[in-house]
């Protein structure tokens, strides 16, 4: 008679916490002159601040962030 074994392993899950929300920001562009900066083309510099991050739902799941 053959036996099978089985192994269970405990490994540590790795758990995402996902949140949706709504953000307030404010977003500074930089421009060379006022014909681009009104055209909305050529940014040189973008500079973003979150003002408020409110949570409206939170999600819990195991897996890992995965790099793209």
């Amino acid at each position: 008679m053959l036996l099978k074994s089985r192994h269970i392993y405990n490994d540590m899950a790795k758990i995402l916490k996902i949140q949706t929300g709504t953000v307030d920001v404010v977003v500074t562009q930089e421009f060379d002159d006022e014909d681009t900066a009104m055209a909305g083309t050529e940014v040189n510099k973008t500079d973003v601040k979150i003002a408020e991050f409110k949570v409206e739902n939170i999600k819990w799941k195991k897996g890992e962030i995965k790099n793209e």
